[in-house]
């Protein structure tokens, strides 16, 4: 069962109690024994820390580029198929 923190209004005193989880039942203060006590929002109990628990956890790193790779200048290299002409079409004559 979970633990719930809890507060007297009246005595200011906080408390920790067990109880089913959906459960409406608020306890008594266990010091001055008032009935309407209010429920506290805690932090989650479970933290998740270091990898593997995000889908970008499981990417592949890139590959570290080596000392020739990075003092080479670059060359661009072009595609003699992206820089000729276009080629119109041609009709065949039409017929009368």
């Amino acid at each position: 069962m979970p633990t719930y923190d809890f507060r007297c209004p009246k005595c200011s005193h906080h408390f920790e109690v067990n109880l089913p989880f959906g459960s409406k039942e608020h306890p008594l203060c266990p010091k001055c024994k008032h009935r309407k006590t209010e429920k506290l929002i805690a932090p989650p109990a479970i933290h998740f820390k270091g990898t593997g628990f995000f889908k970008t956890d499981s990417r592949k790193k890139p590959a570290p580029e080596t000392k020739q790779e990075k003092s080479a200048p670059e060359t661009k290299k072009t595609d003699s198929s992206t820089h000729a002409p276009a080629k119109e079409e041609k009709k065949p004559p039409a017929k009368n």
